[in-house]
């Protein structure tokens, strides 16, 4: 499969289209194939590798997580023996950062707990801008009030 891969820190520029192993789910995951992904500010930082202190998280010296990308809209491909709640063919969208991270590419594995159906009426670019961005207002919202 295709992915966007980070292998050192710098600007867009620096970030590479290459052919990668395609990922498996195992018992407990969900492999989705990525019809729509969002860029924003928590994927922009391990890129760039600034402000420097995020290094602590994201590595020292190179990125520890070479596929970029935490939000995400497709369509469920493959799921683990031990998972109930969706089945193949499934839409769905969400973010997926507690489980890693990895939607800069054609398909990527996660927990069930990361990702949500998307309704039929929303579009798979509307629905992978929402996680993070609904997080980012939710936190504005209790912080007014």
């Amino acid at each position: 499969m295709k992915a966007i891969i980070c292998e050192k820190y710098g600007p867009p520029a620096s970030l590479q289209l290459k052919e990668v192993p395609k990922p498996t789910p195992g018992e407990n995951g969900i492999l989705v194939k990525v019809n729509a992904t969002a860029i924003n500010d928590y994927d922009w930082c391990p890129v760039r590798g600034k402000p420097y202190p995020y290094r602590l998280l994201f590595g020292l010296l190179q990125p520890r997580v070479q596929i970029p990308g935490i939000e995400l809209s497709g369509t469920v491909s493959e799921v683990g023996n031990n998972i109930t709640a969706f089945n193949v063919g499934d839409a769905v969208y969400g973010d997926i950062s507690q489980s890693g991270w990895g939607s800069f590419a054609e398909f990527v594995c996660t927990k069930e707990t990361n990702i949500t159906l998307k309704p039929e009426s929303m579009s798979f670019e509307i629905a992978a801008a929402i996680p993070h961005a609904a997080m980012l207002a939710s936190q504005s919202f209790f912080m007014i009030c």
